[in-house]
């Protein structure tokens, strides 16, 4: 715990110390906000930690350790530099935004929102039903990545094999989350933060677009109570996390389309650019964001031109290109680098690949464009509250960015995302309330802020839980003592609002520290609603520091064991033993030149006994772990009647070599004996 803070600390004061610069390089005559401040701050950490997560996972120095040194060692040479680029004192003071006073309808809000976020901290760290993609890739890569200290292609079998050529910025997050506490206790909860990002973007939009702080926490909050935003906020996926990246470029946008300043056009670019780095679906919806990006540019750029400031546009696109590779870019040039295809294994513009699009779109999480109440009923998932007044925001907006920007992006959604997932729609409701905010500043005042009221307040009884309705006497608590400080002088109000921050920052770290201690201290436990469970709690309950070899499932991480002990891996039934999916399509196969599947097994073909029990000996392996295959898996993989895969078969024609422990239809367990 004392490790993850440290690292932490040191790229929050890095971070910070680069928006600092990034302020004074800034639109510093702009109306500005601490929630802008507050974005830049948290990219520029972000940031850090992929470079040098990345940088050290490249070298085979990827463990905690080295982290918390490395990130040291940043953050003292960013204060360093920041502290020679230090502006003067009249420029620092310019470059300063005097905020007005909070009001009591701003402070009941902002309490609205921390209540909300600490109860999806509280849901976090008390799971349910466990995430089907959170434990098939988005936890388990982090984990092998822990254990071998390097980062490298994790296989993804027996179901779609593209993630494990995806982008991972979001997993190297989980891994700083888990590697010094040898648990996911946080990385479980690990978009938790970035929900917190995206209600800062959406504040800080509405804010740099000149709306009222009430406004813009409105906005915030009406954003966050989307019931499907709300339910993965406090998990291990990826999604909320693009979507915070996505909708962190726009206040810089907004900033842009003033002044280009070489700070906001840098954060913006760093903001796109780890989004990119976050999903394979990222390269199509990022284009709105960077189209508008560039256009608010261009539009800087004249203004600038015309004030006689042209910059050099040379630099500026070669500075743009470097942080945009160095903070996402890269994933696609490893896979370009390895197999030929930044994007690989779908094939595309007659690049090596195992499927195209007409496989993915003639599979069953493709939805005909034309069933379009499906996309109807996705973009009225939030409710009929925030679906009207959202509409009626994009209207009332002038000039109408979000619409057409959200215009673009549902297009881009539904004809050129072959699995059109209502949870890439995120982005979307990101612009709607935005767009909420920005309408409340415009005349008839009644109107928008009617508009806010009945989102939020839609959102709040269409899908009504304990814990969303707990942000109403959150409210009013944060509005009686707001209302009651106004009679204290300004010294005591002051010193009670740092009091009542600390004391929740206290509260918030005794909480995590607590949910942290437990988890170590119990077995762990994931559940899926099946008959796996049990073979799971069998699993996590008796072996610990093992080498564990699965195969039947993709759902590798409830294997790891308490305290994440068991290093554990899919092994080759043909094939040397690191050989990886562009290896096996390499070779001659019927499967390898053009699958009709976009989940094809190639790495199955050839299975051979002898050849298996060679990588189980070069991999360790001390447990099997063999599990049924689900019915979609059967179509391309060979299964006994059962529903098994060939392992199972051979483990139990050699009991001298495998020893079953644990037996269910779901799942078979053995120890494999030692050379």
């Amino acid at each position: 715990m004392i490790i993850l803070a440290a690292s932490a600390i040191a790229l929050l004061i890095a971070g910070g110390r680069l928006a600092q610069i990034g302020d004074a390089d800034g639109d510093a005559g702009a109306v500005g906000s601490s929630a802008t401040r507050a974005v830049r701050a948290a990219l520029c950490a972000f940031a850090i930690l992929v470079v040098v997560a990345a940088t050290l996972g490249a070298g085979g120095r990827l463990d905690a350790g080295h982290a918390l040194v490395v990130s040291i060692l940043v953050a003292l040479a960013v204060v360093t530099w920041e502290r020679r680029r230090r502006p003067s004192g009249r420029a620092a003071a310019a470059a300063r935004i005097a905020g007005a006073a909070w009001s009591v309808a701003d402070v009941a809000l902002a309490t609205a929102l921390a209540a909300a976020l600490a109860g999806r901290l509280w849901a976090g760290l008390h799971p349910g039903v466990a995430l089907y993609d959170t434990l098939s890739y988005h936890l388990h890569a982090p984990a092998t990545w822990m254990h071998d200290r390097r980062l490298e292609i994790v296989p993804a079998v027996f179901g779609d094999p593209a993630p494990a050529y995806a982008p991972g910025n979001l997993e190297l997050w989980f891994w700083f989350l888990m590697a010094p506490l040898r648990s996911d206790a946080l990385a479980g909860l690990g978009q938790l933060p970035f929900a917190a990002l995206a209600v800062l973007a959406v504040a800080a939009t509405v804010r740099e677009a000149g709306g009222a702080r009430s406004a813009a926490l409105a906005a915030g909050l009406a954003f966050l109570l989307v019931p499907e935003i709300w339910r993965q906020a406090p998990t291990a996926m990826t999604d909320l996390g693009m979507t915070a990246l996505l909708l962190s470029s726009l206040p810089f946008a907004v900033r842009l389309s003033r002044s280009v300043a070489t700070g906001d056009l840098l954060t913006c670019a760093a903001a796109l650019g780890l989004a990119l780095g976050t999903k394979t679906v990222a390269i199509v919806l990022v284009l709105p964001f960077a189209l508008l990006a560039m256009l608010a540019a261009s539009r800087g750029s004249r203004r600038a031109a015309a004030a006689g400031g042209r910059a050099r546009r040379a630099g500026a696109i070669a500075a743009v290109a470097s942080v945009l590779f160095l903070t996402g870019g890269f994933w696609y040039a490893r896979n370009a680098w390895l197999t030929g295809n930044p994007i690989y294994p779908i094939s595309t513009l007659g690049l090596p690949g195992l499927y195209g699009r007409a496989a993915m779109r003639g599979w069953d999480y493709h939805l005909p464009v034309a069933e379009l109440g499906a996309l109807a009923a996705m973009l009225t998932a939030a409710g009929a509250g925030f679906t009207l007044t959202a509409a009626l925001g994009f209207l009332r907006a002038r000039p109408p960015l979000e619409l057409a920007i959200a215009a673009l992006g549902v297009a881009l959604f539904w004809f050129a995302v072959p699995y059109q997932e209502s949870r890439f729609l995120f982005a979307t409701f990101g612009l709607g309330a935005v767009a909420l905010g920005r309408a409340a500043a415009r005349p008839p005042a009644w109107l928008g802020w009617g508009a806010l009221a009945l989102a939020i307040g839609g959102e709040l009884v269409e899908f009504p839980t304990p814990d969303r309705l707990a942000l109403i006497p959150a409210a009013v608590l944060g509005a009686g003592l707001a209302a009651g400080s106004r009679r204290l002088a300004p010294e005591l109000r002051r010193g009670a609002a740092a009091t009542g921050a600390f004391v929740l920052v206290a509260v918030a770290g005794a909480v995590i520290a607590f949910g942290v201690a437990r988890a170590r201290a119990e077995a762990p436990h994931y559940a899926l609603g099946e008959e796996i469970d049990q073979a799971w709690a069998w699993f996590g309950a008796q072996i610990h520091d093992a080498r564990v070899a699965y195969t039947g499932s993709n759902l590798a991480f409830p294997l790891a064991g308490r305290r994440l002990s068991n290093r554990v891996a899919y092994v080759n039934v043909a094939g040397a033993p690191r050989d990886l999916l562009h290896d096996f399509a390499r070779r001659p196969s019927p499967a390898g030149g053009g699958a009709a599947t976009p989940e094809p097994a190639p790495y199955r073909e050839g299975a051979d006994f002898d050849t298996w029990l060679r990588n189980l000996r070069a991999d360790g392996s001390q447990v099997l772990f063999v599990a049924a295959m689900y019915p979609i898996v059967q179509r391309n993989v060979t299964a006994d009647d059962q529903g098994f895969p060939i392992e199972r078969a051979w483990a139990d024609a050699h009991p001298r070599l495998f020893s079953l422990r644990y037996g269910s239809p779901a799942a078979r367990i053995y120890a494999v004996a030692p050379p």
